[in-house]
């Protein structure tokens, strides 16, 4: 994710660029999502985990040909982008729902927040390993990294032996695709997790998606910079989930509403602080703290949806929410297009991006409090 962002603005340093390479990964995922989340429930997650994960090795392995032949333009970069999240509207929701089976329920909470260790662990070590690698070596190398580690995943995953239930032949993946639009819809605490997981994904945390254009042509630094931004959201979200790595977060409700609360808090500092001071190290604490506060919510909101949804209808429910991820990406578009034309608006130079961004944060920080006060469904079942 770091060397495509990357290699796009390298390629075209407009803030539009980054915000259409968000739209073409976001929109074949959520086409397809929904039916992946049917398909992960009928038929064996591992060797549909084992089949996108070939796929898409292969990708970044052409991806990494082209670019190192100089063929690469950065809108063929979108056509990989939406390869890859078809992939992942299929992949996704296997994986998700296929770690539970590993374990006891009673161990639920402590799964999902070591999972999420694995996760943000590589979020402090990726961005900051990739920021060198394109600095020193150049994109290629990078990519060839990612294919290893593509490689690496294969083969751990095949590993295991999961004794996997009987699934579901009858009917067809459409019927399953409404049965599970209709329990979320039934049962309010998933639907607004589900929802204020979009909300969120949307306004707040399209930070990541424009980080290249913010460290480059606000805080005016390089790709290490840039990877190591990344890098200390990757900290700042590690610690929560050692903290909580035994037990998970038993005030669930608290940890959605104070984690995206102080999640937008930091957002609108990281905007308004880089823009006007342009330090670095500010900028750093700022994404640090995003980075902390997001992975209360996340480990609050996962563990609330683990722990309660049915297994027969697990690959739908967490292929709905995975769509949050592919909602990031979109969110770039709307603070790509909206900082372009502030841009050229106002007639003052990177200031637009900073501005959707801030904006996004201070969405995040009133959906927050209002869902803290007025929503039901988080009192009554968690």
């Amino acid at each position: 994710m770091f060397t495509e962002s990357w290699i796009t603005h390298e390629l075209n340093e407009s803030p539009e660029a980054l915000g259409l390479l968000g739209l073409f990964t976001a929109l074949p995922t959520i086409l397809l999502n929904l039916f992946g989340g049917a398909i992960a429930d009928r038929f064996n997650k591992k060797i549909m985990i084992t089949i996108c994960q070939s796929l898409t090795l292969i990708g970044v392995i052409l991806f990494a040909f082209l670019y190192h032949i100089n063929f690469m333009e950065y809108w063929h970069i979108y056509f990989f982008a939406a390869a890859g999240g078809a992939i992942n509207a299929f992949e996704l929701p296997a994986r998700m729902s296929y770690y539970p089976l590993l374990i006891s329920k009673q161990a639920m909470p402590s799964a999902v927040a070591m999972n999420s260790l694995t996760w943000q662990g590589t979020r402090v070590v990726a961005p900051a390993i990739a920021g060198l690698l394109i600095a020193a070596f150049g994109g290629t190398s990078t990519l060839i990294v990612c294919c290893l580690g593509f490689l690496i995943m294969i083969f751990f995953l095949n590993l295991t032996n999961v004794k996997l239930s009987t699934m579901k032949k009858t009917g067809n993946p459409l019927q399953d695709i409404i049965d599970g639009l209709s329990f979320i819809y039934q049962n309010k605490l998933f639907l607004t997790i589900i929802s204020y997981s979009f909300f969120l994904g949307f306004f707040g945390w399209v930070y990541m998606i424009m980080m290249p254009y913010m460290a480059v042509q606000v805080l005016e630094v390089s790709s290490t910079g840039t990877g190591v931004l990344l890098t200390a959201a990757g900290c700042g979200a590690v610690i929560p989930t050692i903290i909580f790595a035994k037990a998970g977060i038993n005030n669930r409700r608290l940890g959605i509403s104070a984690g995206s609360f102080f999640s937008g808090v930091a957002i609108i500092l990281f905007a308004f602080t880089s823009y006007q001071f342009q330090n670095f190290y500010l900028a750093m604490v700022c994404v640090f703290v995003i980075g902390l506060s997001s992975s209360i919510y996340m480990l609050s909101a996962i563990s609330a949806i683990q722990l309660n949804v049915p297994d027969r209808l697990r690959g739908r429910i967490m292929g709905i929410y995975t769509i949050t991820y592919s909602i990031v990406s979109l969110g770039g578009l709307y603070s790509g297009l909206v900082g372009g034309f502030l841009d050229r608006q106002l007639g003052i130079e990177h200031i637009g991006v900073p501005i959707s961004i801030g904006v996004g944060g201070s969405i995040v920080v009133i959906g927050a409090v209002c869902i803290f006060l007025f929503n039901k469904s988080l009192k009554e079942q968690i």
